[in-house]
C-alpha cells in the first residue's frame, strides 16, 4: 500500500511539474503526503496572509474551485480568479447604479439589503422609523448623489403648508427639534424639555394632549398655565403677594394684576415649586 501512495505521489508530482504548477507553490503546501484530498486540516499556505484577497465571513466558507477554475491541472494550478472586485463574481443587481463600491452598503458577512441599513446608521442621517422603509432610489435620486439632511428639502409639500401656523419659526428651523420621523403629528416626547418639561417632574401626567397648554390650534410659541383647570391666576396672586407687597425674582416684580403664562416662565422655568434663587 505504501508503494502504492508513494506511486500515486510521485506520479502527480511529475504531472504537476510537467503541467506548469505555480514555481511559487509546492504540494505540500496545501496537500498531505498518501492523499491529495481531503486538503490538509492547517495548510502552509495561508490564503489571508499570502494573498491580498482576505476570505471573511461567508468567503471562508467557500471552496478552492468556486473561485479558482480551469479544464486542466495546469490551468487549476495557476490559481487564477475572475478578479477580485465584488461584480467580478456577483451579480450586479443595481447595474453599475452604484458603481463598483459594494462595500459602502454590503460586506461579506451578508448580502441581505438590512446590512445596508445598518451601515447607513454610521452616516449623518440614520434610517429611522419611517425613513427606514424607504427604498434607496426614493432619496439617491441619481448615482452617486447625497441628498440634503434638511427635513424642509423633502417635506416642502408638508412643511411650507405648515410655516404660517408655526409663529416666530423661519424655513431654516429643524423640524427635528419637535418632531419625529415617525409622522409629522407626532411631537417628540424627548425634546419637549429643552423648552419646558412636561415628561418630567410635578407636570407629568397633568395634561392629556398638546391643547391643554397650547390653546392657539397650530401655534406652539403661544402657550397659557391657566388653562383646563391647571392654575389659576387668583390662587396664584394669594401665594405670590401677601401684605400689600409681591415676590421679586431676577429684577421683576409678580404683578398683582394682568399676570401673563411667561411672567410663570421666567420665575419657573423647570416647572417647579423653587423660589427665586432656590
Amino acid at each position: 500500500m505504501k508503494q502504492i501512495s508513494l506511486y500515486l505521489l510521485v506520479s502527480f508530482s511529475m504531472a504537476f511539474s510537467q503541467a506548469g504548477l505555480d514555481s511559487t507553490r509546492t504540494c505540500m503546501n496545501c496537500h498531505t503526503p498518501g492523499n491529495w484530498l481531503p486538503l490538509s486540516a492547517s495548510p502552509v499556505f495561508d490564503h489571508d496572509q499570502d494573498t491580498p484577497f482576505v476570505l471573511a465571513y461567508t468567503h471562508a466558507d467557500l471552496t478552492c474551485t468556486q473561485c479558482h477554475s480551469g479544464a486542466s491541472l495546469d490551468e487549476f494550478h495557476k490559481f487564477q480568479t475572475k478578479g477580485d472586485r465584488c461584480i467580478d463574481c456577483h451579480q450586479d443587481i443595481h447595474q453599475n447604479y452604484w458603481g463598483n463600491g459594494c462595500q459602502e452598503c454590503h460586506s461579506p458577512e451578508n448580502w441581505d439589503p438590512a446590512q445596508a441599513f445598518r451601515r447607513h446608521d454610521q452616516t449623518l442621517f440614520p434610517l429611522a422609523a419611517a425613513h427606514h422603509s424607504l427604498d434607496c432610489y426614493f432619496c439617491h435620486t441619481r448615482p452617486g448623489m447625497t441628498p440634503s439632511l434638511y427635513c424642509e428639502d423633502c417635506h416642502a409639500v408638508d412643511f411650507l403648508s405648515e410655516l404660517a401656523a408655526h409663529d416666530g419659526l423661519t424655513n431654516q428651523a429643524d423640524c427635528s427639534t419637535c418632531h419625529a420621523p415617525t409622522r409629522w403629528d407626532q411631537i417628540l416626547a424627548i425634546n419637549h424639555g429643552i423648552f419646558f418639561p412636561i415628561y418630567s417632574g410635578e407636570h407629568r401626567g397633568r395634561w392629556n394632549n398638546c391643547s391643554t397648554c397650547h390653546i392657539q390650534a397650530g401655534d406652539y410659541q403661544t402657550f397659557t398655565c391657566f388653562g383646563s383647570g391647571c392654575h389659576s391666576v387668583s390662587d396664584m396672586n394669594a401665594e405670590h403677594c401677601e401684605d400689600g407687597s409681591c415676590e421679586r425674582c431676577d429684577g421683576l416684580t409678580y404683578p398683582r394684576t394682568g399676570v401673563i403664562p411667561q411672567d410663570c416662565l421666567s420665575c419657573h422655568p423647570n416647572g417647579n415649586n423653587s423660589k427665586c434663587g432656590d
